[in-house]
């Protein structure tokens, strides 16, 4: 269930065999790495100057290229899911005017680290990009990007090795040809990221106080919505001109200096929704501070309890979660030995991380999967589809699709959602009368006859259903009403998942994105440069 992490090695592999494939001639001289990062606690908190408690990751973005002459330069990516073309080539400005933003978008990366050099004029150089950060997930590929092209350009021509002033000029570069306003964190701890340790940073001073997280029974678990998100539309930008008009009816610098006391007194004057995102800022950077005291003491479930606190305020008074990571979470919390999760990264898509004991992993990513079936099948069940399954109604066997089983269900049974009863076709409990028993999946058919078998037969008690729908459903037959009387269709279908996925079912998403993946994980290194020997 967890996702592989290529190794560094495999990413320079790859990154080689693309340099050569596109470049030829002699092999890359320089290769060098930038981590992508997970934040703990303290989100958008830190254009706020306030605090925030990230680690380095394991996931990984790797540059290897070489110097050229003159002022030519080429890039090519390995990532797939980037917009076209995934080579670019440009050449650099003899008169020091800027380096425009254009497509490919996420050329503009590289173009502004080049910009913000700190030890211009650039030289011209070939390169290649390998990463193992996955994109709009809240992992911060951009930074990683950022900053790994930026130590390419420390080898090629040397700046004055300041990393604090490296990460801002990698901000700098994000905030002028990406167009994302964003805090300082991201480049931050790419580049000053530390072995088994989170970094509480102050993002005002630019100082950082590494925290121990090498606990052998404790894991920090990521998961992958893979609801992509985007931090450069409307919405990243919005919330943090709320937070400056907040800090200017407070007559603050920043939300930094502010108390709850303070927002109180001047919420007529800042309107309900300015209030709501200053009022997270404020008891977000305190949540911080006080999380990372709780690691420090090892005293992880206060440390949980202050997750879940951040993602409740994210969701509620920021508004940048989403469904998927509010299933995601509450998933997580039904598991024992989870001690908290939340959602991580700007929001709006992206991913959660959770902390736990190490003995609970296994259970807590099967029971994330049954849960986020569930959501995901209740939301679109025609985006999938159960293969090769034997399903025991009384007894008749049904081979068939979740689409058609789960239309089935919803046309003969009504349920209840926190949005009230749901059902195409009213009917009474009374008469909601079905018996599934599950039997070990069999071999698996081949797909012809899995084509002929999936509307094999099904057995209901209501006559009026064979007649209604005769025409889509001609395998239904009518016999004796069955024993079981489903009362909580919404726990129904939950036990039905639960079992399927327990009894090793395979459930394939057809279209659907939000699958979850898994990344467990511990505090890495920031940048660094590679032996390519």
């Amino acid at each position: 269930m967890e996702s592989a992490v290529p190794s560094v090695a495999d990413l320079v592999l790859e990154a080689k065999r693309l340099f050569m494939e596109n470049f030829g001639g002699d092999a890359p001289e320089v290769a060098v790495c930038a981590p992508g990062r997970v934040n703990l606690i303290g989100e958008h908190t830190d254009y706020n100057q306030g605090f925030v408690l990230p680690m380095a990751l394991p996931l990984l973005t790797v540059v290897v290229g070489s110097r050229t002459a003159g002022q030519a330069v080429s890039v090519v990516t390995a990532t797939t899911d980037v917009s076209e073309p995934r080579r670019v080539d440009f050449s650099l400005s003899t008169d020091g005017l800027p380096l425009s933003p254009e497509q490919p978008s996420w050329a503009n990366y590289v173009k502004g680290v080049v910009h913000h050099y700190r030890a211009p004029p650039v030289p011209g150089f070939r390169a290649a990009i390998a990463s193992s950060v996955p994109l709009g997930g809240g992992l911060s590929s951009s930074a990683s990007l950022e900053v790994a092209v930026y130590t390419f350009l420390q080898q090629l021509k040397p700046d004055d090795g300041d990393q604090v002033a490296k990460a801002v000029a990698c901000q700098q570069a994000e905030h002028t040809h990406a167009g994302v306003p964003c805090g300082i964190m991201d480049q931050f701890v790419s580049v000053l990221g530390r072995q088994a340790h989170a970094l509480l940073i102050d993002c005002r001073s630019l100082e950082a106080t590494p925290v121990p997280l090498s606990d052998p029974d404790l894991v920090i678990l990521i998961t992958n919505s893979n609801v992509k998100h985007s931090l450069t539309g409307s919405e990243y930008p919005s919330r943090r001109r709320q937070c400056e008009e907040a800090a200017t009816i407070l007559g603050k610098t920043s939300l930094r200096d502010a108390t709850r006391k303070d927002l109180d007194e001047a919420r007529s004057q800042m309107g309900e929704v300015t209030y709501q995102r200053a009022r997270h800022v404020v008891e977000e950077i305190e949540r911080t501070t006080q999380a990372a005291e709780a690691l420090r003491k090892g005293d992880y479930r206060e440390f949980g309890r202050l997750m879940v606190e951040s993602h409740n305020s994210l969701r509620d008074l920021f508004e940048v979660s989403c469904s998927e990571l509010d299933a995601l979470v509450a998933a997580a919390m039904e598991v024992d030995g989870v001690f908290g999760s939340r959602m991580t990264g700007g929001g709006f898509g992206g991913c959660t991380v959770t902390l736990l004991q190490a003995h609970a992993v296994d259970r807590a990513m099967l029971h994330i999967q049954v849960r986020t079936l569930h959501f995901n099948l209740r939301r679109g069940p025609e985006n999938y589809e159960l293969r090769t399954c034997s399903v025991h109604v009384l007894s008749v066997d049904l081979f068939c699709t979740w689409r058609a089983f789960l239309a089935l269900l919803c046309e003969r049974f009504s349920y209840r959602t926190p949005q009230g009863p749901v059902s195409p076709v009213a009917s009474s409990t009374r008469q909601n009368r079905l018996k599934l028993e599950w039997v070990p999946r069999p071999e698996e058919l081949p797909q012809d006859q899995y084509n002929k078998l999936r509307y094999r037969g099904l057995t209901t008690s209501d006559p009026e259903l064979t007649h209604a729908y005769s025409d889509n459903l001609a395998d239904v037959v009518n016999v004796r009403r069955g024993p079981c009387e489903v009362v909580d269709m919404r726990g129904f279908v939950e036990e039905l998942l639960t079992v399927s996925c327990a009894e090793g079912f395979k459930v394939d998403s057809e279209c659907y994105s939000g699958t979850p993946t898994f990344y467990k994980t511990t505090p890495s290194e920031g940048a660094r440069v590679l032996n390519l020997t």
